[in-house]
């Protein structure tokens, strides 16, 4: 069984991650080391002040185990 997560809304996306790694246990500092992806950056896309680019999704998304694919339409 797989978790899919649509990126089309990169804040919706964001707040997967989030649960995430609420869900893994993992500090905010933690995830910044494994995923090159600032604290700063984080706390501006929670307080909506900008909207996470694909690229720091996909690092994240990366540190936590996924695999970030694109799939064509059927």
């Amino acid at each position: 069984m797989y978790d899919e997560f649509n990126l089309v809304n990169q804040r919706t996306a964001f707040e997967a991650l989030e649960r995430e790694r609420q869900n893994l246990g993992m500090s905010l500092n933690e995830m910044r080391e494994r995923s090159g992806v600032s604290t700063n950056s984080v706390y501006s896309w929670r307080s909506c002040a900008r909207s996470p680019s694909i690229e720091n999704i996909v690092k994240i998304a990366e540190c936590f185990g996924f695999e970030v694919i694109m799939r064509k339409k059927v």
